[in-house]
């Protein structure tokens, strides 16, 4: 009999999907060794969608997201559960730890009860959550699905010249960044090409023009960003998703608990940091440098290599190994 995990991220009305997707891209790794089932709010039909697409149960559950993780574990049965977010309290993960071995996932160094912690963001690796038993940090952690692999060896065989802009700030755009941003590129550009990605809660109506796509809440970027010349956006998941497949980055932390990995992606050298009033100079000067984006593409390749989804699924197997039967 299998294994089974039980993925809790933290999702839904008012959430970008970040988390999820890094549980997903973990479940994709977890599989077929582990049964893997991933929770997801009360009748959120389209995060349902989202997750059964992928091949994976999803497991309805009411309340916050550490209301929910409570409320299914003794429904799953699982042997290892895993919590990303930011609303896991110590004391629901110690209540938790009862039923099977917890791993957190947590870029911002929280206080945890936890068998092992992940700080998947670059810089990760100098932020140890406190009260963790084991910790993996670093950008060699970062949970990306394959499809980005796959999308970073189309990026390097591309060739000629592009002037292609994805635009996102998170599935809800919480400052309206997302439009300003594209309406003053097709004002200071009249050649570039512009997609945009929004949530299923954001009006797109604004963002209507023939060298706008527009993708709603699309179920992977690897394909936007392969097509991309330069990335402009948030600092979340995409922004390591478009180091792994070798874009240019321009960020902004769109929420505050995006600042530290805007700050160590520009420090890598794959991304350029900046307010969100200044976003559209700075990818323009990064379209007119094409030796500056060759070697930002570079190093965000480098940094991200692709394989940290596989690497913590090692450690959550590695970590079901030494349970005490």
């Amino acid at each position: 009999m299998k294994a089974r995990a039980l993925l809790v991220p933290d999702c839904g009305s008012g959430v970008g999907l970040g988390h999820l997707e890094r549980m997903l891209a973990l479940a994709d790794e977890l599989s077929p060794s582990l049964a893997t089932a991933l929770v997801v709010p009360l009748a959120d039909e389209e995060l349902r969608r989202r997750v059964g697409a992928r091949g994976h149960p999803p497991l309805e559950a009411p309340g916050s997201a550490a209301e929910r993780a409570v409320a299914a574990a003794p429904e799953a049965c699982p042997d290892v559960i895993v919590l990303d977010g930011y609303g896991f309290d110590v004391a629901s993960q110690s209540r938790l730890r009862k039923w099977a071995r917890l791993v957190v996932v947590d870029d911002l160094g929280l206080d945890t009860d936890c068998d092992l912690a992940v700080n998947p963001s670059p810089g990760g690796e100098r932020r140890r959550a406190p009260g963790c038993d084991a910790f993996l940090g670093g950008a060699r952690y970062a949970l990306l699905s394959s499809d980005y692999l796959q999308a970073r060896a189309g990026t390097l065989s591309r060739a000629g010249a592009q002037s292609a802009v994805l635009v996102s700030t998170g599935a809800m755009d919480l400052h309206g960044i997302t439009t300003r941003v594209v309406a003053e590129l097709l004002r200071s550009d009249p050649g570039v090409d512009v997609a945009v990605v929004v949530g299923p809660e954001m009006a797109a109506t604004q963002l209507a023009d023939p060298r706008v796509e527009v993708l709603v809440s699309p179920s992977s970027l690897a394909g936007p960003l392969s097509l991309a010349t330069v990335y402009v956006g948030a600092g979340g998941t995409t922004a390591l998703q478009a180091a792994c497949v070798g874009i240019p980055a321009v960020l902004t932390a769109a929420v505050a608990n995006q600042a530290a990995q805007v700050t160590a992606l520009a420090a890598a050298g794959c991304a350029v940091a900046a307010a969100p009033e200044d976003l559209v100079p700075a990818c323009l000067h990064l379209l007119d440098e094409p030796e500056l984006r060759h070697r930002m593409a570079r190093i965000g390749r480098e940094l991200v290599d692709g394989h940290g989804a596989a690497r913590v699924a090692g450690a959550v197997r590695a970590l079901l190994r030494t349970a005490v039967p």
